[in-house]
């Protein structure tokens, strides 16, 4: 029993980590767009935004119209350098966003035109971030998919030369 369970898990951890590896793999062929139910989801590299969401957070971001955003809303952006960025919107003046990141002690130097605006951020999920940068990086890449590949070779030689030695078994 405690050799069907184990293998259970086993097997749904190996499924796991294809999908979650396959999702980002086909996300970074997409040029590095991933996206899940139509929401670009997106990795957070700085703690301008905490503790509404942290460094190392992801947020998913759903595309909107401009003249949809309201104040308020946590928008993501292309900026001045062509860096993406998630801030809150605090006010709306002359049709531009004026943004501030909530850790930030002042708004944004530069507002946001309806061409560089990329979404509105739906929600986020603390930590996850860490592991898709991990996951998309070489060294991830051959964790996490280098040994699963070989665990399941592994185990598929090793079932094979387990019936052999039953097959030569002489019968009782």
């Amino acid at each position: 029993m405690l050799k069907k369970g184990l293998s259970l898990l086993t097997t749904l951890f190996l499924v796991l980590v294809i999908a979650l590896t396959a999702f980002l793999f086909i996300g970074k062929m997409n040029g590095g767009k991933t996206t899940l139910f139509g929401n670009e989801i997106m990795v957070v590299l700085s703690g301008s935004m905490a503790p509404t969401f942290n460094t190392g957070s992801i947020v998913a971001v759903k595309p909107m119209k401009f003249e949809e955003v309201k104040k308020g809303d946590i928008v993501t952006f292309k900026n001045e350098d062509n860096l993406t960025v998630t801030h809150r919107v605090m006010e709306i003046n002359n049709g531009k966003l004026i943004t501030k990141g909530d850790a930030n002690n002042g708004n944004d130097s530069i507002p946001v035109t309806a061409d560089r605006l990329i979404g509105q951020v739906q929600y986020s999920v603390p930590f996850i971030g860490y592991l898709i940068d991990f996951i998309q990086s070489k060294v991830g890449m051959l964790v996490f998919l280098g040994i699963p590949g070989i665990y399941l070779i592994v185990s598929q030689i090793w079932k094979l030369f387990k019936l052999m030695k039953e097959a030569e078994a002489p019968a009782n």
